[in-house]
């Protein structure tokens, strides 16, 4: 068989969190991708796949759950033929904050990838130095280490 599995047949979800359960485990006590991907019967090129897209896939799963707790509550007044309580306003409004955190935050993880491959190429724009100064304080995974090697290739910091 070749090609992608149905979604309900892939265990996509089953691996991204053993790997996230992975990742949360102190590195002297966990064991190698490659032990973990036999231990599910893959392979380790697969999980290294999934690994990659980890956070992006955390940060999509926050905000499907945010939008679905929203839309029930949405859907639950409307059935009730009933306007919605103040604290199910505040539940929305703090389900819309967080989505929108989410989505957000992938978005710049997208970004520090773009900027990341326009790295290797060569010098970045002043923009992208500052856009990743900005996700480095905010510690998204990648910025700041992104940011060092940046600094140290740049071509104001190789004339010293």
């Amino acid at each position: 068989m070749r090609g992608r599995k149905p979604k309900q047949e892939s265990r996509a979800a089953e691996f991204r969190q053993r790997l996230a359960d992975w990742s949360q485990t102190p590195v002297s006590s966990r064991p190698s991708l490659r032990a973990l991907a036999r231990e599910l019967g893959t392979s380790h090129q697969l999980f290294t796949h999934y690994l990659d897209g980890l956070e992006k896939w955390q940060y999509m799963e926050r905000y499907r759950k945010a939008t679905m707790e929203s839309d029930q509550i949405h859907a639950r007044a409307y059935i009730e033929n009933r306007p919605m309580t103040e604290l199910e306003k505040q539940r929305v409004h703090a389900c819309t904050e967080a989505s929108l955190r989410a989505l957000a935050a992938s978005d710049f993880l997208d970004s520090i990838k773009r900027i990341k491959q326009d790295s290797k190429r060569g010098p970045l724009h002043p923009a992208q130095i500052k856009m990743l100064k900005l996700l480095a304080r905010q510690e998204f995974p990648g910025a700041k280490e992104l940011l060092k090697k940046c600094q140290q290739s740049s071509p104001k910091n190789q004339d010293n």
